[in-house]
């Protein structure tokens, strides 16, 4: 079994206010742009919110049967989200990405679960060696662990948890541009400058 985590709980202060989530791009609420791009390559789908008051924001557009998940721990970042998530869902592997990604290849996403196969992760590499945490695979278990030693040790950033990782395939972009040439699937939205035309 595959899930998806979708990390929407960020304040969206870069972004000046407002649920970035639901942010439009091609005509389409940007978390449902990207939910539809896990539907088909995932059997779950998690999303990891705030707080109740965000979830009632976000539910009128992703009515069906998706779980939200309530950060427990609270200003850690992302780091919170990706932990309730990962104790909520129910694959052997999942992928983790951010609700303001919205071109995400389910291509991509479907290679990086075959690379992670039988590995801790699987998470790509640029060539100057920028990874990208927020669009990788990782295997349940393992990550609920890394994230809590992460976290227990007081390491908040992202990437953190894959220090404590002890199989990580590091999949370079490049050999992603065979199935995403233009390497779309990375895009993402951190200001209200940066939303895409399409």
């Amino acid at each position: 079994m595959r899930s998806g985590i979708i990390l929407a709980g960020g304040r969206s202060t870069r972004f000046g206010g407002g649920e970035k989530s639901l942010k439009e791009v091609g005509g389409m609420p940007m978390i449902c742009r990207v939910k539809g791009s896990l539907d088909n390559v995932v059997d779950e789908i998690i999303v990891s919110v705030r707080d109740e008051k965000q979830r009632d924001l976000v539910f009128p557009y992703l009515r069906e049967i998706t779980p939200f998940v309530y950060d427990e721990l609270h200003d850690i970042g992302p780091l919170a989200g990706v932990n309730a998530c990962l104790k909520a869902a129910k694959g052997e592997y999942v992928v983790v990405v951010a609700c303001d990604m919205p071109f995400i290849s389910p291509e991509v996403v479907d290679y990086l679960f075959k690379a992670a196969e039988g590995h801790d992760a699987a998470v790509p590499v640029r060539e100057n060696g920028f990874i990208e945490p927020l669009h990788a695979v990782y295997r349940r278990e393992a990550m609920i662990q890394a994230v809590d030693e992460a976290i227990r040790r007081g390491r908040r950033r992202i990437a953190a948890p894959l220090d404590y990782l002890k199989d990580v395939v590091y999949v370079p972009v490049e050999k992603l541009r065979e199935i995403d040439p233009d390497l779309k699937t990375f895009v993402n939205v951190n200001r209200a400058e940066d939303m895409p035309a399409e």
